[in-house]
C-alpha cells in the first residue's frame, strides 16, 4: 500500500512537471471578420504568455501554427467544416548575431522576413492581418463562423514519446477563438 501511494505521488509529480504551465495566459486577443465581395478577410492577434516570450528572447526557436477555418453552424448537428488556411511561422531571435527572423509558410512559397529587434519580430509574428478565405460563391445561405486556432509545438520532445505516453503534452499551447455568426451564401 505504501509503495502504491509513492508511485501515485511520483506519477502525479511527473505529470505536473511535464505539463506546460506557462501556456495558461496565452490567448487570441482580438478577432475581426469582414466580408468583401465573395471573400472573407480575417484578422487576429495572439498574446503569448511572458515565459514563452522570455524563451524566444533567450534564443529558443518557436514554431507557431495558425489555422483559420470557416465553419457552418447547424442547430441540431455538429458544425460543418467548409474551408481553411494553415499558416506556419518559425521564429528565431539571435541577439548575439543580431538576427531576428520569421519564416512564414502559407498558401504560396515560404517567405523569410528579418527584423531589427526581437520586439519587432514578436509584434509582427503574432498578428494575422487580412487572411483571405476565398471561393465562397457556392455556399448555401446560412450562419457561418470563423475559428482561429494557434498552436506551438515543443521542439525538444521526440514525437514518438507523445504518442506512447498520452499524458505528456507535445504542444506548449493550443488556443482557439470563434468569431460571431455571419450570414453568407446566395441561394436558399
Amino acid at each position: 500500500m505504501r509503495f502504491l501511494k509513492k508511485a501515485i505521488l511520483l506519477l502525479s509529480l511527473a505529470i505536473v512537471l511535464f505539463l506546460p504551465l506557462n501556456a495558461r495566459a496565452t490567448q487570441i486577443n482580438s478577432l475581426s471578420v469582414s466580408k468583401k465581395g465573395d471573400d472573407v478577410f480575417v484578422s487576429a492577434r495572439l498574446v503569448m504568455a511572458p515565459p514563452l516570450i522570455r524563451d524566444l528572447r533567450a534564443g529558443i526557436q518557436k514554431d507557431l501554427v495558425f489555422y483559420v477555418d470557416l465553419f457552418r453552424h447547424w442547430s441540431s448537428w455538429p458544425d460543418e467544416y467548409i474551408l481553411g488556411v494553415r499558416i506556419e511561422r518559425y521564429l528565431s531571435c539571435d541577439s548575439v548575431r543580431g538576427e531576428y527572423m520569421m519564416t512564414t509558410k502559407g498558401r504560396g512559397p515560404a517567405e523569410e522576413t528579418r527584423y531589427g529587434s526581437c520586439d519587432d519580430l514578436i509584434k509582427n509574428s503574432l498578428a494575422l492581418n487580412n487572411v483571405r478565405l476565398s471561393n465562397l460563391r457556392e455556399l448555401t445561405k446560412g450562419n457561418y463562423f470563423v475559428r482561429v486556432t494557434a498552436e506551438s509545438k515543443l521542439r525538444n520532445l521526440p514525437p514518438l514519446l507523445g504518442q506512447m505516453f498520452f499524458f505528456i503534452k507535445d504542444k506548449e499551447f493550443s488556443v482557439h477563438r470563434d468569431s460571431p455568426m455571419i450570414n453568407l451564401g446566395e441561394r436558399p
